[in-house]
């Protein structure tokens, strides 16, 4: 006969405590590697977590935000439309549904998806400050395209160049809204402890506006749904090298480039990343925008974009036309060749 031993209660609530240890230290690992610009590697890390806790919402959250900095982007839109639907009182899914759509320029969607947050929670300032950022967006196209529609129209340009002092973005730009990177089972409290930025170092940083980087658009009509894919991804990949440089996060910034990049000046690779990381870190603040992108697809593999930078930062500004020459790797493009005309 075999005697069965419960587990005593003082067992059973250290397994608990333990099990409950391990989740945490994963989801930190990952948060901290998302925060040191490796999101590849904290997605691995979430990925192997989620096998064993496939509801815990934490790690489910910055899973979403572990795709969108890869790129994924419609992966990520899942993750976080999922948890909508299973945790509605949350409002940072809601808002970083609405990030990635105005990534996409779905600006209508990303309004939508802001309100959705407003609604469960009224005092999220980081969601009210993004509404704002949209409605400005849309206004700024439509003041555009009354102009394209009556270029004499007076009123529609003086309205159009109050919303460009203001900071909106104009149909060649996107908004840089403030993503969230916390999460848990409980409503975000408001105020003092309002979520993080999505690119940030520090837990009270956030976008605004008038800085915020401005993304590459989508070419005019794409012949198909495979080439608007493309440049979605190669869009993308600007967008998240110009937002990894103005955030300084030298590592995201230096892993947008091949690992061939041929730097210029007849700098080695090592000298020129020692010089960038020196660059990148030592200002106080860092604005970049892309302004007019043109992207070229050279061919499967290959494509070119074109466009005026802005740089600021406390000791230094300009503008400059940069070419990106960047190659597909992978399921990601990298920066193999950058040039100022």
């Amino acid at each position: 006969m075999v005697t069965r031993f419960p587990l005593i209660p003082a067992v059973v609530t250290l397994v608990a405590a333990l099990c409950s240890s391990l989740a945490f230290a994963s989801t930190e690992e990952a948060r901290r590697l998302l925060n040191e610009g490796r999101a590849a590697q904290a997605l691995n890390v979430l990925e192997k977590h989620l096998e064993g806790s496939p509801q815990d919402a934490e790690a489910r959250f910055l899973r979403g935000l572990a795709l969108s900095r890869t790129g994924r982007r419609d992966q990520a839109i899942e993750v976080f439309a999922n948890l909508t639907r299973d945790y509605p009182q949350l409002p940072e899914p809601y808002n970083n549904l609405a990030v990635i759509y105005a990534q996409q320029g779905d600006y209508e969607k990303a309004r939508d998806a802001l309100e959705a947050a407003l609604a469960t929670h009224p005092s999220y300032a980081t969601a009210h400050e993004n509404l704002g950022d949209i409605y400005a967006a849309l206004a700024s196209a439509s003041y555009n395209r009354a102009l394209m529609l009556d270029e004499n129209n007076p009123s529609a340009r003086q309205k159009l160049k109050l919303m460009e002092r203001l900071g909106a973005s104009l149909p060649a730009t996107r908004p840089n809204l403030t993503a969230t990177e916390r999460s848990d089972s409980t409503p975000a409290q408001p105020s003092d402890d309002a979520p993080a930025s999505a690119g940030a170092t520090t837990p009270t940083e956030t976008a605004t506006p008038a800085p915020a980087s401005s993304a590459p658009a989508a070419a005019p009509a794409p012949t198909s749904t495979a080439e608007r894919a493309t440049r979605e991804r190669i869009s993308a990949a600007v967008y998240d090298w110009a937002q990894a440089w103005q955030n300084q996060q030298v590592d995201a910034y230096l892993d947008a480039y091949a690992p061939d990049f041929d730097p210029a000046g007849g700098l080695s690779r090592s000298a020129w990343e020692a010089q960038r990381r020196e660059r990148v870190r030592s200002p106080e603040r860092i604005v970049v925008r892309v302004r007019d992108p043109d992207i070229q697809i050279v061919d499967s593999d290959r494509a070119r974009v074109t466009f005026q930078q802005e740089y600021e930062s406390d000791s230094y500004s300009d503008v400059t036309t940069k070419v990106l020459d960047l190659r597909r790797i992978g399921d990601r493009w990298l920066i193999l060749r950058e040039t100022t005309r």
